[in-house]
């Protein structure tokens, strides 16, 4: 069960599994009837170990795919077309993930503007120094 070792395809895997059943488990409690205090306690276990996969996933996954499938989602959000409520609920809920994963600096990818910056100023903290010396009487 640990999600370390596990390639990406196995996370996909166990990802859409772990949905199908979350799925299933609530169709049930809405079969019985269940009140709305029942559902959070029945299904947190299950949704606490879907978090920890879809967070694992983002980790394993490229930033150059995570950054492609983000401006697709973001176009695909733009358009108006016919969606299900369920289809919509779930490119909202992808597309903040991505968001939130790219908020953090240090997971967005290294762009050519910060690269220039960076080199700049490794440039002039290798130089600089022995410039100033040099101009020194």
């Amino acid at each position: 069960m640990n999600l370390r070792r596990k390639s990406l395809a196995e996370l996909y895997i166990e990802r859409d599994a772990l949905q199908a059943e979350m799925a299933d488990h609530a169709a049930r409690l809405a079969g019985r009837q269940a009140s709305a205090e029942q559902f959070a306690p029945a299904l947190m276990p299950q949704a606490e170990r879907l978090v920890a996969i879809r967070a694992q996933i983002l980790r394993r996954t490229p930033a150059r795919e995570l950054m492609a499938r983000y401006r697709l989602l973001e176009k695909q959000a733009g358009e108006t077309s016919a969606r299900t409520a369920a289809e919509q609920r779930t490119l909202d809920t992808e597309l903040l993930d991505l968001k939130l994963h790219f908020a953090n600096p240090r997971r967005r990818p290294l762009t050519l503007k910060t690269f220039l910056v960076l080199a700049a100023v490794v440039a002039a903290m290798l130089y600089l120094p022995k410039l100033i010396v040099a101009l020194l009487p």
